[in-house]
């Protein structure tokens, strides 16, 4: 039976994950640059935000926004259309619309913009634009046939908190790491943080927009983001092959509220490492389709949920995948 998906109305934020299908390894070097272009062309298209990503072998990592639904202009739509398409098929669909609204069709062209607009500010329709598409671009490069991926993909939906976001964020970026296919998350150039440590700037830009968004300011530069995201793989490194115990789940006491100046100052150094145990432990049951954050945050998340999913999740809701990120594991 299908595990119903955990989804908000309006913002949300997510850590997104695929395997491919069959336990093959699709995914080469060149495979994940093609791969990461169509997964930025679908977050143009979707108004989706990438903060930061890991691409591997076999499966991928994205942590994303979803903004909340707004209204997108006919020449909002042209723009995105060109960044999902590409120049020469968004010159073809316009020749088409064109020859539409000369034969007094405009009915025709206004469903399909109507079309588009539905698949915009959604986290399903986003996954499914570039898995698709990669699906059919690696076929016909491949002479292969069927769908490559292990069905559909996989989500947490996360509070969007400091310590949640940004651990989330170096748990993403030392996937190549646990991989061993490098020592330090810097050299890995198929994921944000190494990415941008090496100069790419659409990965600098992710990682910017997402330190802007956890301490609540307007500007940061990258030397604070990789900063801010240093002190996090620090401390995760740190835990990396540490034996983790029971205690992990203990109370840590409050949180800093992200914005305020002292935030940096006042996070108590274990937390990293706690955080980061609890997603490690824990990673096999809140991919299906449950929440990370604080107490008050799975609270609210449960209180959303729908009456048949609430009667099968039990009263910790970890046979439903929710799971509190800090304080008790006791999110009833």
């Amino acid at each position: 039976m299908r595990r119903p998906r955990v989804k908000v109305e309006g913002e949300g934020f997510y850590h997104v994950v695929s395997r491919i299908g069959g336990r093959r390894f699709l995914i080469d070097e060149a495979e994940k640059g093609i791969l990461l272009g169509m997964i930025r062309a679908a977050a143009a298209f979707s108004g989706v935000e990438l903060y930061t990503y890991a691409v591997m072998s076999n499966h991928f990592h994205l942590l994303v926004r979803v903004p909340r639904k707004q209204e997108v202009s006919d020449k909002e739509i042209l723009r995105r259309m060109e960044a999902l398409y590409g120049t020469p098929k968004f010159l073809k669909v316009l020749e088409k619309w064109e020859k539409w609204t000369a034969k007094k069709q405009e009915s025709r062209v206004e469903a399909e913009k109507a079309r588009l607009r539905a698949r915009m500010y959604d986290l399903s329709q986003f996954c499914k634009t570039f898995k698709e598409t990669y699906t059919q671009d690696y076929n016909k490069r491949h002479d292969n046939t069927g769908t490559i991926w292990e069905g559909r993909f996989k989500s947490i939906l996360l509070e969007g908190s400091w310590r949640t976001l940004m651990t989330v964020a170096g748990y993403i970026h030392l996937n190549p790491v646990r991989a061993e296919m490098v020592a330090q998350p810097e050299q890995a150039t198929n994921a944000g943080y190494g990415a941008a440590c090496q100069g790419d700037t659409r990965a600098i830009t992710g990682l910017v927009s997402l330190v802007k968004r956890v301490y609540g300011v307007r500007e940061a530069t990258w030397a604070q983001a990789r900063d801010a995201c240093a002190e996090v793989i620090a401390g995760a490194i740190s835990d990396f092959r540490s034996q983790i115990s029971d205690s992990s789940f203990q109370s840590e006491g409050g949180e800093p509220s992200p914005g305020s100046a002292d935030s940096a100052a006042a996070r108590p150094a274990e937390g990293v490492g706690t955080l980061k145990a609890l997603l490690r432990r824990r990673v096999a049951g809140f991919l299906h389709g449950g929440a990370l954050g604080g107490v008050a945050f799975l609270k609210r998340v449960a209180g959303c949920l729908p009456k048949r999913v609430r009667r099968r999740s039990a009263a910790v809701l970890d046979g439903f995948g929710l799971v509190a990120a800090g304080g008790t594991r006791d999110a009833s």
